[in-house]
């Protein structure tokens, strides 16, 4: 037969409510810093794959495809390619970035929409030759 030892009234550790909130609140604030991190980061692909398959938001550097055209509802959209040679259209609601005509690669900021078969982009970033390297070059 096993003997339960009970501690005398005088060693217990009682938790008092200010305690429990305390420690129901830095769960909490655990919980929302986790949540909001794992939101924040974005991975980082050069393929249109695996853009597509993480269904989350990502950084997708590619190649231009497209120049560009406005549709109805002022959405700028294009077509980027990836490493591979495939191709998918981003839809952004921000205006055409300058020198986009020239870029040497793009990154696109967001997320495959499935239903739409577009990449909605809520970034779109150049990297353009740069006036240092034309100065480089001449001397």
């Amino acid at each position: 037969m096993m003997r339960r030892t009970v501690l005398p009234p005088e060693r217990r550790l009682p938790v008092t409510p200010v305690q429990a909130a305390g420690i129901v609140l830095i769960v909490l604030a655990a919980f929302l810093s986790y949540g909001g991190l794992r939101n924040s980061f974005r991975p980082y692909t050069a393929r249109i794959d695996e853009a597509i398959d993480s269904g989350r938001s990502v950084q997708l550097v590619g190649f231009l495809g497209s120049t560009g055209t406005y549709d109805a509802q002022g959405r700028f959209s294009f077509v980027i390619e990836d490493e591979t040679g495939r191709r998918v259209t981003v839809v952004s609601r921000e205006p055409k970035p300058s020198h986009f005509e020239l870029a040497t690669s793009i990154v696109v900021i967001g997320r495959y929409d499935e239903d739409q078969q577009v990449f909605a982009a809520d970034q779109v970033l150049v990297k353009c030759p740069s006036k240092y390297h034309e100065q480089d070059a001449s001397r």
